[in-house]
């Protein structure tokens, strides 16, 4: 742009001085010289003086005085001196300050002033305005210069006019300086940064400098409102931002928080401005969360704060179960309770904090501690515990161990012991039993009980009893050392074992005492069987081995004989169902994942099934809904893994599965066990959101400020960021319209004119945040509600009209027009006027005339027509319209005298002596108003001489008529109109006849004189003086004279008054001289022509409304039109000067002085100015010039002379996944001119500098950027694509359109499309089988991929997929190791399936899949089998030596080779088989019980090397196939069904069903009794076949049969059962009354009166079927003291409390439901009696209750006293056994010595024996004798009269009898 002098800025005035604002000329005349010159001040007159102060000079001001004053810039500083102000002032300066043009109420720049100290403060001083003054810019005044802000938003650069204006005194200097605002070259920049925890202070983040272009800023600095980043941060003046301190979250943050992000800007200063130039996101994070929890707690973990939408946070792996994201996704929580013990000891997963450009990322790695909690109760291995200890072992003996689990990892457990013998034992906190005194048998019973309670500082555990049973042995006893072994199934009470019977011996019995608990054992015969079902998996009693004892025949023995061991060995039945670890588990896995992919959580867990074999081999199952979608593997040994099945799965329809696993072993008689299994289905962003339904055309008000319009939302069917949906205006918003991000409510921006654009057809995008992003689009339409906000608009500036005068009004003269860009009815025009000489029509603008108008009356009517609206607020504009009276002919001349009677005499019969004056006027016009004058006779006497003023004058030639003549004759006056008019007037010149000759004569007969108008002449302007004698006396007359005057002496001539000469310019009259005397006379003309005065001044033409130019820009020289003025005077007092006075904004036009012709003189850009006032001056030439000044408007059109502009260039990121049609930018162009010029399109098609074509297209309307072609990182990673704009979008076919292009640098981002390619594959590689544990198998696996690294895209990492542990790969290397030892390894090559994926952090992972093969060498030789073994056999068949199965191994090294080798079994399993230890053939010993051991079994074999320790085990498969020895039978006698009456005839009522040991069972069911109405099929199924409506039971008796036996009958097998057949009727009553609680408690007080009620909380019963309940005592142990309310259930007292009643009173309450077939339910209500006290009588009505238990209390002493008799009799029976002690003890002695052995009497046993039973005769008898006698009667017999006396050993010493001892495998 081109900037002008001061000169063309015509808003200012420009001399050179102001003084008091009147205008100073600025040239000096010369002083008159008549006088001395004296010296002037400034402001002094100098009329007659010289300016003596510096740099002044004399000037005349405005008001005609001269006086001293500054001149050319200068300024007063001083009485005597004026100074030139600063620089500023004195030279045109251009100012360009570069800002950014959104930001407002900043300083850009500043206009300095120099050389102030030189003036005085006090006086001198400057100001500024700024023009124009749209608010857009601020002036701050400071000491040295003036500050320029911007305080309003601008789009574009701008230029200002800033008028400085320094004043001094009453001096005053302008000046102008020009002040352009323009855009900042740099563009903000948003930079994101990620800042690790622990960041050491100092450290350089980064450097603005190298931001962008940065050149010449300077003086960086931090710019925020966060202490916190201001405290963290710090930003250099040379532009280092730095870490401030060290990075800790904690020091600002909770403990929880991960993330927080700190938000800053930085700015700088440039040539004086200061601008933001970048802004600083950081999100400072810990790379490693860790934090303890404790179990059992839930609540928040960890927290992450972003406050901008820089960065997000997602979940790298599946977030674990319990955990959960918030709504808002800052926080993780625990929701559920995390179980310790459930072997959740921690909970690991990753965070990915990402850039939402995704060109930044990072990973926080969260690990979750569960800290134990002492929240599980100890638990007892075994409720009974049984320790055998040798009788008369001493004090601190060990018993024994008791063994208690408890899942916590916290507390410490002690024991507690309880029973009567706790005092003489202790137990330590490891469970260690120990006596504290002597186990005598004396003191203590050979089974000595306790109870143990386990204690961890918290809970105690449930009781568990412990017997300790004292083993008694005889020194030197006999041992056969024999050995009985037994074979029992598991669970077979009465089963036999094993016969122990040894000839001459008998009183059979164990060492024992435990072993009876397990076995029977006959004494006479020795047969063992089982006491009980023994259990297999019970350590106890799966292997036992008893010791047996017996006595000799005929041998009176002390001490039993040991007959030996008696070995026991349970067999398996498959009585144990699998067990899984958790009654739930669960697991996750992605939506729509591929078969097989692994369920987390659900791997390799693993089942128990105490069974061994077949019973202990368990199949899995999967039931439940939702089972298709997933399949259960068994990875190993009762482990199973759960994996996808390949039918995909919707999240979105199923979020989670729960299925039952079912697992089960044994098939032939399968036991199951079943756990629930919670798969939960984690979210993959397969959805893309989806607008809500609901209107989509909406209308807003134009012209209104920012207003919601709606809020659309939209769901999305994922979870967590995949349904996190964020919203974004597409397309259609043209800068009027935004959505809110989050919300999604669509607003406007700012107000929007209608009238520019109506509909708008906005494109709504909502997107998720998934990975990749999907979005769906919503087109809107939002119409624009049109308001009154338009003045209605004339079609022309100025109408002009004419009217032909006295025409009709009926004909309309003009009709004006006006438009209204609003619509509807505020576009609805009505026209009015307040003419009172016209009327318009309201409706179509005519125009007419009220009454028909008259020229002459008015020639020109200026009228203003009104246009309004009817709109609200009502809008009108009014237009003039000028209407021309156009002139008819319809006025005649007109004559000033009705008849002319001129006289003259002979003595004025002169040729041409004037006779009289006609004055005719016209009132029309032009040629209408013009006339001439014709006689019509005489003419040959006379003639008329002129046209408006005609003079009746006398012809030459014409004879003087003799005598008095009267001359008649008509003048007629005719206009020039068409059709002329015309007047005659009648004329009649009466000549009078006079002798003689006239002396008096005129010597002109035109006499003329002049006289200046407006002056009244009262002296003579001149004399019409006719000769004659001087001695004739003349009188001089005047005819016609009109307002003159003559002296008829001297024939002077004045005037009456001052004349006009604008109203007449010259006045013609006849002057007669006549002799008085002789009345002889003369005539003549006298024509007075009034000179011109200068009174009159300019007039315009036209108003200043009127004067309304339009000129297109770029148009110099071009005129635009005349500005005329007229002037009534005349000759230079009516020549008129055009000048302009003044022009704004610029001097762009000039004016033709003479003509009034205003042309384009300079370079009119409408972009910078659109409108021009301009000041005309008319000034006409008199010597006191008049002038006249008006105001003209000159509008400036466009022109197509400004292409379109970008604001700057583009650099875009785009993925190279998107979409066809995907946005990727959004471009912007300008265009500063106006309407169809400025109307941008974009060219769509994008293309390269090269001219090759971008795979990019442009939207042509809105600047959208969308994805037009594929692409392809790998191909292309970049392009810089050209983006072009045109201008005259709306414009079909026209030329001189121009255009405007930017760059938009685009840089894909890699997608991850490619998987990893392996190299070289397939691979093998040979290793040793002597390997170590992690030696390298082969070099490394590569597979390379395309991608790029940065994301992870193409970082490759290696998996084996195949279920193999004897190798492991790294993951990073792709290495292959040794991960076990290879020797046990059976196979020689080993093919791994490699998988190689990739590691993108948002994009799907991709992989390769790739085989190596192994092969395994082996150096040295070792045993091998090459295959599996399977023996073939047939139930209970004998076996068959002649059909071994021959077992081979072989040499590892050479596989054909049969190693050297020595072959035995292993295992217990194995006794019905042996193997030849040399050549390896395995036989059948025994027959088998295929019930016993199952179809199918295992044998193990060993095969070990002779000159090695290298051995290698097979199990080889045992097949047995059954015969159907075993008859089916039932296992309950009975069983129940029921049925409703109603059923149906075919009603399956259910099924009896049958037990059998074998698989070819066919079970036969008959009905023996017959039973009408149902019927027993074959299989055992009851069918209905007849109405059971007269039946409420049924039972049949059903016998089952075996179709196919091929085995003995067993007699003890049930083969009958009841079947019980409830019938119910309609109204079944299916549920009894429940209490709320089993058992309650109560207190009363023993002395409660009668009536009292017992306050029992919560006593109630409910029936579910609704049924009403009643209450009843069942059992007590009161005296029916207390009673019931059978409706309410409360309990009060009957009978007052006695001490015959209990303290603690134990009541069974039953409640009973009202219905037909009623049902109870029960509860235990114990009451405690306070206060209870003893009482010494009994009431009279209870006495009879007293006697009738005397009777009781009888009988009791009559048992007693039988039972003292007994004893008595025993006491001599053991007497006589002392006695016999001799005896006996000669005959120990003889066996003795038959062995060879010295032993002592051993009378000490029966002595045992005897004060055992004397103890236990005294225990009896103490509690006998102090026995509470509840009655209150003690009866005397029971009370003794003094002790018992003692049972007292011999003197002798004897030795201890002890039994034989029994150890326990």
């Amino acid at each position: 742009m081109q900037y002008k002098s001061h000169k063309e800025y015509p808003f200012i005035s420009w001399p050179d001085i102001v003084v008091n604002n009147l205008h100073l000329a600025t040239t000096t005349t010369t002083p008159p010289t008549c006088g001395p010159m004296t010296d002037a001040s400034l402001d002094e007159d100098c009329s007659y003086a010289r300016c003596v102060a510096v740099n002044s000079s004399c000037v005349t001001t405005s008001a005609g005085s001269r006086r001293c004053a500054c001149v050319n810039k200068n300024v007063q500083i001083s009485a005597t001196e004026c100074s030139l102000g600063p620089s500023v002032l004195s030279s045109t300066t251009n100012y360009i300050f570069n800002t950014d043009l959104s930001r407002t109420s900043v300083t850009v720049g500043s206009i300095m002033f120099d050389g102030l100290s030189t003036f005085p403060t006090n006086t001198f001083s400057i100001e500024g305005q700024v023009y124009p003054d749209e608010g857009i810019l601020d002036l701050m005044r400071n000491s040295s210069h003036i500050d320029v802000a911007l305080v309003k938003e601008i789009s574009d650069a701008n230029t200002f006019v800033v008028a400085l204006r320094a004043t001094s005194g009453a001096f005053t200097v302008q000046q102008v300086v020009t002040v352009r605002i323009t855009s900042s070259s740099f563009t903000p920049e948003d930079v994101t940064v990620m800042l690790v925890e622990g960041t050491r202070k100092g450290t350089l983040i980064t450097d603005v400098r190298t931001i962008g272009s940065l050149g010449g800023y300077s003086n960086f600095e931090m710019e925020t409102t966060d202490q916190t980043a201001r405290a963290l941060f710090n930003v250099t003046t040379s532009g280092q931002v730095l870490c401030g301190r060290d990075m800790f979250l904690i020091d600002f943050t909770n403990n929880d928080t991960v993330a927080k992000e700190y938000i800053f800007s930085v700015k700088a200063t440039k040539g004086g401005q200061s601008a933001t130039i970048a802004t600083f996101y950081i999100l400072l994070f810990k790379s490693t969360f860790t934090t303890t929890l404790r179990e059992n707690w839930k609540g928040n973990i960890l927290s992450y704060t972003i406050t901008s939408s820089k960065f997000q946070v997602a979940i790298n792996d599946t977030l674990p179960y319990r955990l959960k994201l918030s709504k808002d996704l800052t926080t993780i929580s625990l929701a559920k309770e995390v179980d310790y013990e459930a072997g959740i000891t921690s909970m690991n997963f990753k965070l990915d904090l990402v850039t939402t450009t995704s060109t930044k990322s990072t990973t926080v790695d969260v690990h979750i501690n569960i800290e134990d909690q002492n929240d599980e109760r100890p638990k007892f291995k075994k409720a009974v515990y049984e320790f055998s200890l040798l009788a008369g072992s001493k004090g601190n003996s060990v018993v024994g161990v008791v063994d208690v689990t408890d899942r916590d990892t916290v507390g410490q457990t002690t024991f507690s012991l309880e029973g009567r013998h706790k005092d003489d034992f202790s137990i330590n906190d490891d469970g260690v039993l120990t006596s504290k005194v002597d186990l005598t048998r004396g003191r203590f019973p050979s089974a000595i009980p306790l109870r143990v309670k386990a204690y961890d500082g918290v809970t105690y555990s449930d009781e568990a009893n412990i017997t300790v049973y004292l083993i008694s042995y005889t020194i030197n006893a006999v041992n056969l050392n024999k050995t009985f072994r037994g074979r029992v199934s598991e669970n077979s009470p009465g089963a036999f074992v094993a016969n122990v019977a040894v000839s001459n011996h008998t009183g059979y019995k164990f060492a024992n005492p435990q072993a009876d608990r397990f076995f029977s054992l006959d004494s006479k015969s020795g047969l063992v069987t089982t006491a009980i079902g023994l259990d297999r998996e019970n350590d106890d009693q799966a292997d036992t081995a008893f010791t047996i004892q017996a006595y000799m025949d005929s041998v009176d023995q002390c001490s039993p004989v040991t007959i030996g061991q008696l070995i026991t060995n349970i067999t398996d039945l498959n009585d144990n169902a699998p067990e899984f670890s958790r009654p739930s588990y669960t697991g996750s896995v992605k939506e729509n994942s591929i078969q097989g992919t692994l369920v987390v959580g659900l791997v390799d867990i693993a089942v128990t099934d105490e069974d061994v074999g077949v019973n202990g081999f368990v199949n899995f199952a999967l039931t439940g809904p939702g089972k298709t979608y997933f399949a259960v593997e068994k990875s190993n040994h009762n482990k199973f893994t759960i994996k996808t099945s390949g039918t995909l799965i919707d999240r979105e329809v199923t979020p989670y599965v729960v299925l039952t696993l079912t697992g089960t072993d044994n098939p032939s008689n399968p036991n199951t066990g079943t756990t629930t299994l919670n798969i939960t289905i984690i979210d993959v962003n397969n959805n893309a959101p989806q607008f809500n339904g609901g209107t989509t055309v909406f209308w807003v008000e134009e012209n209104v400020g920012p207003k919601t319009i709606t809020t659309l939302t939209a769901t999305d069917k994922d979870e967590g960021f995949n349904a996190k949906v964020s919203y974004s205006l597409k397309d259609g918003g043209f800068g009027f319209f935004k959505v809110n991000e989050s919300t999604g409510k669509v607003s406007t921006i700012k107000a929007i004119d209608r009238e520019n654009r109506k509909v708008f057809n906005l494109s709504i995008e909502a997107r998720d945040q998934g990975s990749p992003s999907l979005e769906s689009v919503l087109n809107i339409i939002v119409n624009i509600r049109d308001v009154n906000d338009e003045k209605p608009a004339f079609t022309e500036r100025l109408y002009k009209g004419s009217y032909t005068e006295n025409s009709p009004c009926a004909r309309s003269i003009l009709t004006v027009n006006a438009t209204d860009q609003d619509e509807g009815s505020n576009a609805t025009i009505t026209f009015s006027t307040t003419s009172p000489n016209f009327t318009v029509n309201n409706i179509t603008g005519a125009i007419r005339c009220m009454i028909p108008l008259d020229y002459e009356n008015m020639q020109q009517h200026l009228i203003e027509i009104k246009a309004e609206n009817p709109g609200f607020p009502t809008m009108s504009a009014t237009v003039t319209v000028e209407i021309n009276v156009e002139d008819e002919n319809d006025n005649p001349p007109r004559f000033d005298e009705a008849k002319y009677q001129p006289e003259i005499t002979t003595l004025e019969w002169v040729t041409n002596n004037p006779v009289d004056v006609f004055e005719v006027t016209d009132d029309d016009s032009g040629t209408n108003g013009l006339f001439i004058l014709s006689m019509s006779g005489e003419t040959d006497k006379f003639y008329i001489d002129g046209d408006t003023v005609g003079v009746l004058r006398i012809k030459e030639g014409a004879s003087q008529p003799d005598a008095s003549t009267t001359y008649n004759f008509d003048v007629t006056a005719t206009d020039k109109g068409s059709p002329p008019l015309s007047v005659t007037v009648p004329v009649s010149v009466d000549v009078k006849k006079i002798q003689g000759t006239s002396t008096v004569r005129f010597s002109s007969k035109d006499l003329r004189f002049s006289i200046v108008e407006n002056r009244l002449c009262t002296t003579s302007f001149g004399r019409a003086n006719a000769s004659h004698d001087a001695s004739v006396s003349v009188r001089y007359t005047l005819i016609n004279g009109g307002d003159f005057r003559i002296n008829t002496s001297s024939g002077a001539l004045t005037c009456g008054k001052a004349l006009d000469r604008e109203a007449a310019p010259n006045h013609t009259m006849i002057v007669r001289a006549r002799d008085i005397a002789t009345n002889a006379s003369d005539l003549a003309v006298v024509t007075v022509h009034i000179l011109d005065v200068n009174d009159n001044g300019p007039e315009f033409l036209a108003s200043s409304g009127q004067l309304v130019f339009q000129v297109k820009e770029n148009s110099p020289g071009k005129e635009i039109g005349r500005i005329i003025a007229k002037d009534e005077d005349a000759d230079e007092n009516g020549r008129i000067t055009y000048s302009i006075v003044s022009q704004t904004p610029r001097t762009h036009f000039s004016i033709n002085p003479g003509t009034g012709s205003v042309t384009v003189s300079g370079d009119v850009d409408r972009e910078v100015y659109e409108k021009y006032n301009l000041t005309i001056k008319a000034a006409d030439n008199g010597d006191a010039p008049r002038t006249a000044t008006t105001s003209a408007t000159i509008l400036v059109l466009d022109s197509n002379d400004n292409p379109p502009t970008f604001q700057t260039t583009y650099a875009v990121t785009v993925k190279e996944d998107s979409a066809i049609s995907a946005s990727v930018e959004k471009v912007s162009a300008t265009d500063r001119d106006l309407a169809q010029h400025g109307a941008i399109a974009y060219v769509p098609n994008t293309v390269m500098v090269n001219g090759t074509v971008c795979p990019f297209n442009v939207s042509l309307e809105t600047g959208v950027v969308k994805v037009s072609g594929d692409l392809d990182y790998e191909t292309t990673s970049t392009y810089e694509c050209i983006v072009t704009a045109v201008d005259m979008e709306r414009c079909s076919n026209c030329t001189g359109r121009l255009t405007g292009s930017t760059t938009m640098s685009v840089t894909i981002l890699d997608f991850n499309d490619n998987p990893p390619v392996f190299q070289g594959a397939p691979y093998r590689a040979n290793i040793s089988r002597d390997a170590n544990i992690s030696t390298p198998v082969t070099v490394a696996i590569t597979a390379t991929d395309r991608d790029s690294v940065m994301d992870g895209n193409g970082v490759v990492t290696y998996h084996i997929l195949s279920n193999i542990s004897y190798f492991r790969i790294d993951r990073n290397s792709g290495r292959i190791y040794v991960a076990t030892t290879l020797d046990k390894v059976n196979d020689d090559e080993v093919t791994l399936r490699i998988r190689a994926t990739d590691l993108p952090q948002k994009d799907p992972a991709m992989e390769a899949i790739t085989n190596i093969t192994i092969s395994i060498l082996t150096d040295q030789p070792r045993p091998f089998f090459n295959k599996t073994y399977t023996f073939l056999l047939t139930e209970n068949e004998k076996p068959d030596e002649d059909k071994p199965v021959s077992i081979r191994a072989y040499v590892r090294r050479a596989s054909v080779e049969e190693c050297n080798c020595t072959y035995d079994l292993i295992g217990s399993e194995n006794s019905s088989f042996y193997i030849d230890s040399m050549t390896g053939d395995l036989r059948q010993k025994d027959p088998i019980d295929r019930e016993k051991t199952g179809s199918r079994f295992y044998v193990k074999v060993r095969a070990t090397d002779r000159r090695s320790p290298h051995f290698r085990t097979t199990d080889v498969e045992v097949n047995v196939k059954d015969v159907n020895d075993n008859l089916p039978f039932f296992e309950n006698t009975q069983h129940n069904f029921t049925v409703n009456q109603s059923a149906p005839v075919g009603h399956v009522i259910g099924r009896v069903m049958s037990v059998d040991a074998d698989e070819l069972s066919h079970p036969i069911y008959t009905d023996v009794t017959d039973v009408e109405g149902i019927e027993l099929l074959r299989n055992g199924t009851l069918v209905v076949r007849a109405s059971l409506l007269n039946y409420t039971e049924v039972d049949m008796i059903v016998s089952v049969t075996e179709g196919d036996f091929f085995g003995s009958k067993n007699i003890s097998a049930v083969t009958t059962t009841k079947a019980s057949i409830e019938v119910r009727p309609d109204d079944y009553n299916e549920h009894p009354p429940r209490f709320e609680k089993v058992a309650y408690e109560a207190s009363l007080e023993f002395s409660s009166e009668t009536g009292t009620e017992v306050k029992i909380t919560n006593f109630r019963a409910t029936d579910a079927d609704g049924h009403n309940v009643t209450y009843a005592i069942q059992t007590r142990n009161d005296r029916e003291n207390l009673k019931i309310d059978s409706q309410t259930g409360k309990i009060s007292v009957h009978i007052k409390f006695d001490d015959t009643v209990p303290e603690v009173i134990q009541l069974v309450i039953i409640a009973t439901d009202e219905s037909p077939h009623p049902k109870t339910g029960s509860c235990t209500v114990t009451i405690t009696l306070q206060g209870y006290t003893q009482t010494t009588c009994v009431a009279e009505n209870a006495y009879s209750q007293l006697q009738q238990q005397r009777v009781l209390f009888l009988g009791l002493f009559i048992a007693m006293a039988a039972l003292l008799a007994v004893t008595s009799i025993a006491a001599v029976f053991a007497i006589y056994k002392w006695r016999t002690v001799r005896r006996r003890t000669q005959y120990q002695e003889n066996i003795n010595t038959a062995h060879g052995k010295t032993t002592k009497a051993s009378e000490q046993a029966g002595y045992d024996s005897l004060a055992a039973g004397g103890k236990d005769e005294e225990t009896s008898y103490n509690k006998l004798r102090d026995r509470d006698f509840s009655s209150g009667v003690p009866n005397p017999a029971y009370v003794s009269t003094g002790p018992r006396p003692p049972c007292t050993p011999p003197t002798d010493p004897l030795p201890d009898y002890v039994d034989g001892g029994a150890s326990r495998i």
